[in-house]
C-alpha cells in the first residue's frame, strides 16, 4: 500500500483515499470538467452560498443520529458507552470523515451528480415533451455510471463477481438517493453531508448489534429520507386535510368549540 507510512506516521488521518481524491477533484473536476469544458462551478452545484446550509443540515442529521444512538447505549449496556473505535484512534475516525467531506464524497457528487446528471438530462432534448421520462432517464444513466465506476474498487478489494453484482445494484440505488435529495434540496453540499454520513456514520457510541456494519449507515438513510421527505409530507397532508395540525391557533380554536 503507497499511502500506508503516511497513514501509519500521521495516526490515519491522512489516507489513501483522501489523497487520491482529492487528486481526482484537481484534474477531473478543476481541469477537465470546469477549464477544459468551459463549465462554471455554479454549473456543477458548486455554489458557496450553499456551503452554511450544508453544513447545518449535515450536522443536525449527525446529531439526531447520535441522539438514537445514546438511547440504544442506554438500553443496550445500561450505561453510556463511547463507541471503542473514536476511544482508541480518535485520529483514524477523524481521517475516515475528512477521507469523505473532503475527498471521496465531494468527489463523487460534483462528477456524477452535479456534473453527469444534469449534462446528461440536457443532452435528452429529444425527450423534452415527455419531462418524467427524460429525468428518469438521466437519473438511470448517470447513476449507472456512477455504479460501474467502482467495479475497479471492488476488483481491488478482492470481491467475487458474485459480490459485485448486487453491490452494484446498492450503489445504483444510493445514487439514485442522492440525485433525489440533491433535486428536493438544490443543496450539492447537503448532498456530500449525506453522503459522507453514510459512508462513514461515526458513531461515538457503542450502541445496540442492529447498528452494527452497515446497520448505522443503513439507519442514517432513513433518517435522512424522514427528515427531507417524510416530514414535509406529512405537514403538507396534515395541512390539507386539517388533522388537527393548528391547534393552539384561532382558527383551531373555533372549530374545536
Amino acid at each position: 500500500m503507497p499511502f500506508s507510512p503516511l497513514a501509519s506516521a500521521t495516526g490515519g488521518l491522512l489516507t489513501g483515499s483522501l489523497l487520491v481524491n482529492v487528486v481526482f477533484i484537481g484534474l477531473l473536476v478543476g481541469w477537465m470538467i470546469l477549464q477544459r469544458g468551459r463549465l462554471r462551478p455554479y454549473d456543477v452545484g458548486l455554489i458557496p452560498s450553499h456551503i452554511p446550509m450544508g453544513i447545518i443540515y449535515t450536522f443536525g442529521f449527525w446529531a439526531m443520529a447520535q441522539i438514537v444512538h445514546l438511547v440504544f447505549s442506554l438500553l443496550t449496556y445500561g450505561a453510556v458507552t463511547l463507541n471503542p473505535e473514536w476511544v482508541s484512534n480518535a485520529n483514524m475516525m477523524i481521517g475516515l470523515i475528512l477521507a469523505q467531506v473532503i475527498g471521496n464524497a465531494l468527489f463523487e457528487e460534483i462528477a456524477y451528480r452535479g456534473f453527469l446528471f444534469p449534462q446528461i438530462y440536457l443532452h435528452l432534448d429529444g425527450w423534452r415533451h415527455r419531462p418524467w421520462w427524460r429525468l428518469g432517464a438521466a437519473i438511470l444513466i448517470s447513476q449507472g455510471v456512477f455504479a460501474l465506476s467502482h467495479i475497479p474498487n471492488r476488483l481491488y478489494l478482492g470481491m467475487s463477481l458474485d459480490q459485485i453484482a448486487p453491490d452494484l445494484l446498492l450503489l445504483l440505488g444510493w445514487g439514485f438517493l442522492y440525485t433525489i435529495i440533491y433535486l428536493r434540496t438544490d443543496n450539492l453540499f447537503l448532498v456530500v453531508g449525506v453522503h459522507a454520513l453514510g459512508n462513514a456514520p461515526s458513531t461515538l457510541f457503542a450502541t445496540a448489534p442492529v447498528f452494527a456494519g452497515g446497520g448505522a449507515s443503513l439507519f442514517m438513510y432513513a433518517l435522512v429520507v424522514l427528515l427531507l421527505f417524510g416530514v414535509p409530507m406529512l405537514r403538507a397532508y396534515g395541512q390539507r386535510f386539517r388533522l388537527g395540525l393548528d391547534y393552539g391557533t384561532q382558527e383551531g380554536r373555533r372549530e374545536y368549540v
